[in-house]
């Protein structure tokens, strides 16, 4: 998490999302993961889910923050 906050100020980034390998179902080669999305002011953490119902998530974050 730290590392992931450290890269979103350095490259001056709106987000960025961190996958969670230690936890069980996330990561690669399943159909679920876990993931944190990081912005500026707010962290957002992911449960448990499928990888299309991350993407959805992630797509609604980043229509959220172009507003």
């Amino acid at each position: 998490m730290e590392n992931s906050k450290k890269k979103l100020m350095k490259k001056n980034l709106d987000m960025i999302v961190a996958n969670n390998l230690k936890e069980q179902g996330a990561g690669f080669e399943t159909d679920t993961n876990i993931v944190t999305m990081i912005t500026q002011n707010e962290v957002f953490e992911l449960e448990l889910m499928s990888k299309e119902e991350v993407a959805f998530h992630l797509l609604d974050k980043i229509l959220e923050l172009r507003k």
